[in-house]
């Protein structure tokens, strides 16, 4: 019921949900009367349909080996949910625990950039600042919570993603972002202080008026 808007994506090769899917959407639509569904005929690694930083929550239910096995990329798909996810937004995923040889929950928690695997490879690499230390990736998703599925044959991982405020920043964009901030706050602390101290001045010199007046 909470749910105002339904957006689809496929794992199938052209990007188009099957039939039964379609059909069992339609239905569960007709029944609970609650969120519009929009068809949207996209691929899993390409939301095109979707603009960044839109969705509250984007959901990943045993999709990521189906797009291995029609040529999709399983590692875009986690981006691309990155990418149309708003800040805080969540990624609810249950998957194979390993997928061509790398874990599935690695990855996620990992991920330090929305672009391509070059990009995310230079992120994880890190950054210096201007005195030559290190400075820490950002990764895109601040927590990730997870349990194993016994459910499965295959072991499979379920949990959610939280994205974090600071995704998509490089290391020095964060912490050029930091040092606004922590600037800004200081500024604050000095502007209040600076409010208390005139104001402790005009009573002083209340007081001292009074005092006159009284003599």
């Amino acid at each position: 019921k909470t749910i105002r808007e339904l957006i689809t994506s496929s794992a199938e090769a052209d990007g188009k949900l099957t039939v039964t899917a379609r059909r069992q959407l339609k239905q569960q639509a007709d029944r609970r009367n609650a969120a519009i569904i929009t068809y949207a005929d996209q691929r899993c690694d390409d939301l095109t349909e979707v603009e960044d930083e839109t969705v509250d929550v984007v959901i990943s239910l045993q999709a990521a080996d189906r797009m291995r096995e029609n040529g999709q990329d399983w590692k875009r798909s986690v981006r691309e949910a990155a990418r149309v996810l708003k800040p805080g937004g969540r990624f609810l995923f249950c998957e194979k625990k390993e997928l061509e040889g790398e874990e599935y929950l690695a990855y996620l928690e990992n991920l330090s950039s929305l672009k391509d695997e070059e990009d995310e490879e230079a992120a994880a690499e890190g950054e210096t600042t201007e005195e030559g230390d290190e400075l820490e990736p950002t990764y895109v998703f601040e927590e990730v919570g997870f349990d194993d599925v016994d459910l499965v044959i295959v072991p499979h991982i379920a949990g959610v993603a939280i994205k974090s405020e600071d995704a998509g920043l490089t290391p020095a964009e964060r912490a050029a972002k930091t040092k606004e901030e922590e600037e800004a706050r200081l500024a604050e602390l000095s502007l209040s202080a600076f409010e208390r101290g005139s104001k402790r001045r005009k009573k002083l010199k209340k007081k001292k008026k009074k005092g006159m007046e009284a003599q």
